[in-house]
């Protein structure tokens, strides 16, 4: 499996096959420089040094933007500095998004290196979570708290919260959550903790109400 690093590497390779026909054309400097010989960096300096005069005539602010954040991700990766999985979709996410606004045919391959890079990061994320609940369950009795514990850790909720969710869903007088979101969020994970306990909610209630 290919490392965020080389997965990036792949991008910017792409970015540059990408960007340098186009860039060559609008600056008419096509017969100047020879297109292989311009690099990532080069592209996207004229890109910016010329937005004014040239690029914003047929690109918008949202796609400058894009540039100028791909300026720094292109000087973190020379710099060899690493890139986690949450920076490198990032990056290749915005490589995709500026190649697709100037119809460069490589911003499809870079879409496949970014869903493969996610699906890898979900996968080993579920796999993390999976192994420290199954820890946790497997720790001493192995009891219902623990598990409960577990997934309320995972999902950064509170026991208050908690506790009104399980109440809401028993259609039990509860106090307001604050928003849509947080009681949205609370619930969902009340009804995870039913799901992988097998508890019935006025038994899920009397432990959350003990924790």
């Amino acid at each position: 499996m290919a490392t965020n690093q080389e997965r990036v590497n792949a991008a910017i390779e792409l970015l540059r096959e990408g960007l340098a026909p186009f860039v060559a054309r609008k600056t008419n400097d096509r017969e100047q420089t020879p297109i292989d010989s311009w690099d990532v960096q080069a592209c996207l300096k004229v890109m910016m040094a010329r937005w004014g005069e040239v690029f914003r005539k047929t690109l918008g602010p949202i796609e400058r933007s894009y540039v100028s954040e791909l300026l720094e991700w292109r000087n973190r990766w020379a710099h060899q500095k690493g890139f986690s999985a949450e920076d490198a979709e990032r990056a290749l996410d915005s490589a995709e998004r500026l190649l697709k606004s100037i119809d460069a045919p490589q911003a499809d391959e870079v879409g496949r290196i970014r869903r493969e890079l996610r699906a890898g990061h979900m996968t080993s994320k579920s796999t993390s979570k999976s192994r420290r609940r199954t820890a946790a369950q497997n720790d001493g009795s192995g009891s219902p708290e623990d598990a409960l514990r577990v997934i309320r850790t995972e999902h950064h909720q509170s026991w208050k919260n908690l506790r009104k969710a399980v109440r809401a869903l028993m259609d039990q007088p509860h106090e307001a959550f604050g928003t849509r979101n947080v009681a949205a969020s609370s619930k969902s994970t009340v009804r995870r903790m039913q799901r992988e306990t097998g508890l019935p909610l006025d038994r899920l209630k009397d432990m959350l109400d003990s924790m």
